[in-house]
């Protein structure tokens, strides 16, 4: 599951202090803290913590990440950020955390399916990233285009892997149709 970027109540954290952290005690849970409020959305954190049973997954096999690794008060100040950053821009955070993505990530997870929780692709979002960053050339297979429901796939080449990439509407305001994120799944194994 990629989200677009952490809140600033991931601000502590570095990548590597992140996954050493979740290692060291994997019976805490980011999400599960999330739906007992302790940040952000709870209806976000609701809908990450019941998405992967109703996609045939377990919570324990699923790793929840974001597109970009720097936390900003809100999606729309990540661009100042970055700025703000050693980065020093967008793009080059973009580039950064999708290198440490296929690096590091793809190599610990070796995921099924990526759920890009935030699609647009006139604008960043987890999707247009993973799209720009591992998915050129391929086709976007738009499964549903309603404005709460737009759901998409394609296929991503990541560190040599093809991965199914389904993106779809953000849930801390929209709700999951996992009929929609099986459809786009399954369209993009046939390919």
């Amino acid at each position: 599951m990629m989200g677009f970027n952490g809140s600033e109540a991931d601000k502590d954290f570095t990548n590597v202090s992140a996954i050493e952290g979740d290692f060291q005690q994997p019976e805490v849970c980011n999400v599960g803290l999330g739906v007992e409020g302790k940040w952000g959305s709870t209806r976000l954190a609701n809908q990450l913590n019941t998405l992967p049973d109703k996609l045939g997954f377990t919570k324990a096999e699923t790793l929840y990440t974001n597109a970009l690794l720097l936390c900003s008060k809100d999606a729309a100040s990540i661009g100042r950020a970055a700025m703000a950053s050693a980065l020093g821009s967008h793009q080059v955070l973009a580039e950064r955390s999708m290198r440490f993505f296929a690096e590091a990530t793809m190599k610990l997870s070796r995921p099924e399916l990526i759920i890009a929780y935030s699609n647009s692709l006139r604008a960043p979002s987890a999707a247009s990233i993973l799209y720009a960053a591992f998915g050129q050339g391929e086709v976007i297979d738009h499964i549903c285009t309603g404005s709460h429901t737009a759901t998409f796939g394609f296929t991503a080449t990541i560190a040599g892997v093809r991965v199914p990439v389904v993106g779809i509407r953000h849930m801390s305001r929209f709700t999951a149709r996992p009929e929609l994120i099986h459809e786009a799944w399954k369209r993009q194994l046939s390919r």
